[in-house]
């Protein structure tokens, strides 16, 4: 197993983690996005190999409180393809995350996960590997009014 920084080579193997955490996207959109990305100094993406397969995707951004000094990291992304999962590959992701940000200084990792009952395997291993269920989270989509 293989945890490395994500290539731009590396889109077309990860539409299908996409599509497996519910997020549908063409390759020419998820380029586009990941194209973006690489270029913001605060955010890194990790993806994890075997044997030159993807079989997860973690993305995280560098953020600073306003109730408290010093900063956080946000995971925004993170998924193991489902017939690689129990195998120690999200922990593996997780660990790279933490370390990336202790690097850099940050004080907390965040993870927002969905309240979904496919989601409830992801919350039992986040409790597992330390983190707590603290907050719960709104969404409001704004639609383009001009």
């Amino acid at each position: 197993m293989l945890i490395r920084h994500f290539k731009i080579s590396d889109v077309p193997q990860i539409l299908p983690l996409m599509k497996q955490l519910g997020y549908p996207t063409t390759e020419d959109q998820f380029q586009q996005r990941m194209a973006t990305i690489q270029t913001l100094p605060n955010y890194q993406t990790f993806v994890a190999e075997e044997q030159n397969i993807i079989v997860g995707l973690l993305g995280v951004s560098l953020q600073h409180f306003y109730e408290h000094d010093g900063t956080f990291v946000q995971v925004g992304v993170f998924i193991v393809d489902e017939k690689f999962r129990g195998q120690g590959i999200g922990r593996q992701l997780l660990v790279t995350s933490e370390e990336w940000a202790e690097k850099y200084g940050a004080r907390k990792i965040l993870i927002n996960s969905g309240n979904r009952e496919e989601r409830k395997n992801a919350h039992q291993i986040y409790s597992t590997l330390g983190y707590e269920a603290k907050s719960i989270g709104f969404v409001k989509t704004i639609n383009n009014r001009r």
